[in-house]
């Protein structure tokens, strides 16, 4: 069906419910950045295929609010004569909603696909336009959903105590005392990272997040049940959990949350991440929720020693096929006959190679010359492109692996570059560098620092519209919360073995675009003298950065010898791991610059 019959089709069943408008989110039960295809409801109504987004349907005009990072790539995808796109940044969903809603319509939502803090952004808005926001028992979209596809049902798998670093028994007893501390009888964890995190599992239900689809709640007790498919949990995982996890119907989620609430129980509940409907349930059934974060959320945030130790050796074998990949592409980009689709499958390939290597840990961004300013950017066969001779290419890359998992962009010269396209490079390489040699006080937050990776690019009338950092997962979602370096207030403080991106970037619409992006920690600095606690950052990311798009008389002397220092590095830690051929390329790329 094309998008009009389908927005058709779901005005019917709206006004079967008597509701005047309708929200489709990117969003499952479990509100991770990724969804396996049963959940892609939004991909199949308006067949945008971003990481974030959501749609409004009215029944005489629908929109579809994306970033600054989709604006570009929603134009292209999604039928405009059905959808209007619209910049989040520039008008909310309930301002929306108030320009084209009269008094008294009724707005409609599926409570298992949106947080209570969703719900309270538009409550604030649409209560004082008399616009009524209203639950709805079953989801729209299903109902005429016909070819939707079966849920996952990928085994579960024991993620090993050497690489998580701590038992997840141990990992209870610490969420256990937390609740007694906060008064809670129990602590409802529902993001499939922080499942999987917690008790050492991981799954194959989510194209680039190892996870899978599972709840759990924690009790004061130090033991918990975790909700899942039982058909996915083997005998050995069974023996795994021993006395300590009881395995549950995924569906009896519910149904144990009102036993909760039926014993009057205290139950820690985040709003931010919890699909709001747990906690009507408690609430209705007589129980007390505790809006707080989700409890394993600071303990994920920061690696213990075997996770730290995991991240760092996979980012050498990565940075062996990133390296082996950018000499291919040197030689082979600038003949005009590789395109964007190759080149994504030709760093899968060399990736593949290693047998630690699981899955990627995102969709390939592989994107020259106009592509490459779409900042995220998809090659499909309707939009590839031929990485042409003077071209920028951007790719942006990574891999889960048994131990880690990792995250880089490399933006790469194909041939002769102009003045404009290096002075924009080197600008964002000085703020990446800004950052990555950063020292700063203990209780700093990564809203603090963001100015540091923009000075540059502000210092001539220029940014970029993405964030500076998103916090990272060991093997778990590559984007993890609640740390993030970005101009959007963000409180959180930056604390030792957290795991960071480093990665701004420059966008010349409809011409080129730049990003550069390692993977960093903050870790404690010993500095003498000091009268307060210091922090910094280790870089952990090695590949080489392209001196073909460096204007060296914009570097100070100081960031050239970070650049030095950092390709000197680069080659000691790979160059033992490389092919000849290889390994003679990066000697020669990564030689000291002399300012």
């Amino acid at each position: 069906m094309t998008s009009f019959q389908r927005l058709t089709q779901l005005r019917q069943e709206m006004l079967k419910e008597n509701i005047d408008a309708f929200i489709v989110p990117k969003a499952d039960e479990h509100q991770g950045e990724y969804v396996a295809p049963d959940s892609e409801r939004l991909l199949w109504l308006t067949n945008f295929n971003g990481s974030a987004g959501f749609a409004i349907i009215l029944l005489d005009k629908a929109g579809l609010f994306v970033d600054g990072r989709y604006t570009l790539q929603a134009a292209h995808q999604v039928d405009t004569s059905c959808f209007e796109i619209v910049p989040i940044a520039e008008v909310s969903g309930p301002t929306w909603l108030t320009r084209h809603l009269k008094p008294g319509a009724k707005l409609a939502y599926d409570p298992w696909l949106t947080t209570e803090r969703e719900i309270q952004n538009y409550e604030k808005v649409l209560e004082s336009h008399n616009i009524n926001f209203l639950p709805l028992k079953k989801n729209l979209v299903d109902l005429i959903w016909a070819d939707r596809p079966m849920k996952p049902s990928q085994p579960v798998y024991i993620h090993p105590l050497e690489f998580a670093g701590q038992d997840f028994r141990e990992k209870l007893t610490t969420i256990a005392d937390d609740l007694k501390k906060k008064h809670a009888s129990a602590g409802v964890i529902t993001m499939t990272e922080s499942v999987g995190w917690l008790f050492n599992i991981r799954g194959n239900d989510y194209d680039f997040i190892p996870t899978t689809s599972a709840y759990a709640i924690v009790y004061d007790t130090g033991k918990a049940d975790i909700f899942i498919d039982e058909q996915k949990v083997s005998n050995e995982v069974h023996q795994y959990f021993d006395a300590f996890v009881t395995i549950k119907p995924f569906a009896t989620f519910e149904k144990t949350l009102q036993n909760l609430g039926h014993l009057k129980e205290r139950v820690i509940i985040d709003p931010l991440t919890a699909p709001v409907q747990s906690i009507y349930t408690v609430e209705k059934a007589g129980g007390k929720v505790l809006r707080c974060v989700e409890p394993t959320t600071q303990l994920k945030a920061c690696k213990n020693i075997a996770e730290l130790e995991g991240m760092r050796r996979t980012h050498i074998r990565d940075g062996v096929a990133l390296t082996t990949f950018l000499h291919w592409i040197s030689q082979e980009g600038p003949k005009g006959n590789i395109d964007e689709l190759q080149a994504a499958a030709k760093i899968l390939e060399y990736r593949q190679k290693f047998p630690e290597f699981k899955m990627p840990s995102f969709s390939t961004i592989s994107g020259t010359g106009p592509n490459g300013a779409i900042v995220h950017y998809r090659a499909n066969p309707e939009t590839n492109r031929k990485i042409a001779p003077n071209d920028i290419y951007l790719i942006d890359s990574g891999g889960h692996y048994i131990d880690g998992s990792t995250d880089v962009t490399r933006t790469i010269a194909i041939g002769e570059t102009t003045q404009e396209q290096r002075d924009r490079f080197t600008r964002v390489l000085k703020g990446h560098i800004a950052l990555a040699t950063s020292i700063f006080p203990q209780g700093t937050s990564g809203s603090q620092l963001d100015i540091l990776a923009r000075h540059a690019l502000w210092q001539i009338g220029l940014d970029y519209a993405h964030s500076t950092s998103h916090g990272v997962g060991a093997v778990l979602n590559i984007h993890e919360g609640p740390q993030r370096i970005s101009s959007v207030p963000n409180h959180v403080s930056l604390k030792p073995g957290m795991i960071l991106s480093n990665e701004p970037g420059y966008y010349k619409e409809g011409a080129y675009g730049i990003r550069i992006e390692n993977l960093i920690i903050v870790q404690s600095l010993n500095i003498p003298g000091a009268e307060k606690a210091m922090l910094g950052f280790e870089t952990i990311t090695f590949a080489p950065i392209d001196f073909k798009l460096i204007e060296l008389a914009l570097l100070t002397d100081p960031e050239i010898k970070w650049l030095n220092d950092y390709h000197q590095e680069v080659y000691e830690k790979l160059s033992p791991l490389l092919e000849i051929e290889v390994r003679e390329w990066l000697k020669e790329i990564t030689r000291p610059l002399k300012s």
